[in-house]
Formats: structure tokens, sequence, C-alpha cells
């Protein structure tokens, strides 16, 4: 079983998919890689919008791909939740979380983090009912991401992340110790496709069937009642 934990192709909701026959394309490129389960994780900026605004732009092209695709991967609805102080008390958070579990996929700022965020990711580890998966940790300052990921989150790794051979063993070391339980294309557009995906599988060789099992065992692990 090949899950991408983070794409974008969810037509026109965010600058993933610029619209429908782009959305059809990234998912034949998925089945051409073998992808069994490509979970759809859309941009939330609780900066910029409301949650309510941002659930019904999501639902609604998710309605629309759903409806148009005839292909045999399933999409399961997420989104990429941008980290910001305070955001474990936003009510209805939740609604953003992995379909059908509680898991939630934060986006750290690329630049500086502050105290309220970290403090807020710390809450949310400890003290919420959702379970955080940081967001391509390798985008990151290592130092950051290891205090993090010693702390106990959970990391997804972009794929394109392991083409990089200077920073490789330090992305295997991450698999190795456990924290990393999710791999994602962070696919948007079609030009490079499902190429470093695959590149990602060659790479890891059978970490990749450990990182996919992780996967799988944590979205039943923390799977809940869909209200």
């Amino acid at each position: 079983m090949r899950i991408d934990f983070h794409a974008h192709i969810l037509p026109g909701c965010d600058h993933g998919s610029d619209g429908l026959q782009t959305s059809l394309q990234q998912l034949e490129l998925a089945e051409q890689a073998g992808i069994t389960t490509v979970i759809a994780t859309p941009h939330f900026y609780p900066q910029k919008e409301s949650l309510s605004e941002f659930l019904a732009r999501r639902d609604a092209t998710y309605g629309e791909l759903k409806a148009a695709y005839q292909g045999g991967v399933e999409i399961r609805l997420g989104a990429e939740v941008n980290l910001c102080g305070g955001l474990d008390h936003m009510h209805g958070i939740e609604q953003t979380c992995i379909r059908g579990t509680n898991l939630i996929l934060l986006e750290m700022p690329i630049t500086y983090w502050s105290q309220s965020m970290e403090e807020t990711l710390i809450r949310f580890q400890d003290d919420s009912d959702l379970v955080p998966v940081l967001a391509h940790v390798d985008r990151y300052d290592p130092t950051l991401i290891e205090h993090l990921l010693d702390y106990g989150l959970l990391a997804q790794l972009n794929a394109e992340s392991l083409a990089h051979h200077f920073v490789k063993k330090q992305r295997i070391a991450w698999v190795d110790s456990g924290s990393v339980v999710a791999l994602g294309s962070d696919i948007h557009g079609v030009r490079t496709g499902y190429a470093d995906f695959l590149h990602a599988i060659k790479t890891l060789k059978g970490r990749a069937d450990t990182i996919f099992s992780r996967t799988e065992r944590l979205l039943a692990e923390c799977a809940v009642e869909e209200k």
C-alpha cells in the first residue's frame, strides 16, 4: 500500500491545481506510480480566512473531484494547516483533520518560529484530543526539528528531499528513529508528477515500506467516528 500523505490535488482550492483537468492528471500520475491512497491537503491559513470559508471551499472542490474521478486511487480529505499561536483553541479546528481520524497536518513557518507557536504545538501534543503531524520537516532547520522530534512529535517527509545527497543521510536517520510516519509528494501541478516519489521509494529501499506501514497503522489507530 502506497500512501501519499500530503498532496495539493483539489481543483482550484489552492495553487496546487488550477482546475479539474489538472487534478485528474495528478491522480492519473499517482495511479501510474502505484499510489493507492492520496490525502488531499489544501492549505488553510487561519490568519487569512475563516475556518468556515476554508471548509466550504475545500468541501466543494473535493465534491467536484470525487464526482469526476473514475480511477482506483482512494482520495481522503484533510488539510495542511498553517500553525499560529493559539490555533489549538480555535473552535472547530478538528474539522481540518484527515477525515475519519484525529490526525492534523501542521505546517510550521519557513522562517521565524515564535515561542507562542512552539507552545501551541506542544499543547496540541500534550493536551489536545488531536494528533499533530509536522508537514515537510525537511524544509526546516534540522536543530529545531530534532528538538521537536525528541519531544515525540511525528513527522511527514517530502519525497523530493531524498534527492539531495548532502542531507539524505540525515533524513534517513529520522526515518530510522521512528519519527517519520508518512511520505508526501506535496504535488503542485503536473510538471514533476510522481518522479520524486518514485525516486524516494528507490532511495529508501525497504524503509519506504516501513513508512507506508507506519502511515497505515497511524490512520487506523487515530480513527474516530465521523459526525
